[in-house]
């Protein structure tokens, strides 16, 4: 298994073998971004989109954006969404292709907010754990 970055133009041809996954995506930002806003903004050139996949299948996708802090430029993952047990045979090869992605584009590292499950494999490449994102959502009344 593979994971490529995905040009514009070929957009289009995955969304239908990623549909799943961006609807999980759009599930985690809990109102914050629909399928739609993703999508826009992959084509609009802020985010880039990342397929995992093997010569005949899609198994999901890593979003990253390139954020320009005042001091620097880091890698951002964005989304991250795959079938059960793909992102494991791909998280090697995805790791090398984001650092020499971000090395590239002048970042100076790969950040992303993850649930704590992520530890392990964070730590397994050297990320360091500096915060965890904690949330509480308002109810809405109409």
């Amino acid at each position: 298994m593979n994971i490529s970055l995905v040009p514009a133009g070929g957009v289009a041809g995955v969304i239908p073998a990623l549909l799943p996954h961006l609807n999980s995506s759009s599930r985690w930002t809990r109102g914050r971004a629909t399928v739609d806003d993703i999508l826009q903004m992959i084509l609009s050139g802020q985010m880039q989109l990342w397929v995992a996949h093997d010569e005949r299948n899609i198994f999901g996708h890593v979003i990253t954006e390139i954020k320009a802090y005042p001091r620097c430029k880091m890698l951002t993952v964005q989304y991250c969404a795959m079938q059960s047990g793909a992102l494991e045979q791909v998280e090697d090869v995805m790791q090398q292709i984001a650092e020499r992605f971000a090395k590239d584009a002048g970042c100076a590292g790969i950040e992303f907010v993850g649930r704590p499950g992520w530890r392990a494999t964070a730590k397994k490449y050297g990320y360091e754990v500096q915060s965890v994102m904690y949330q509480r959502f308002f109810e809405v009344t109409a």
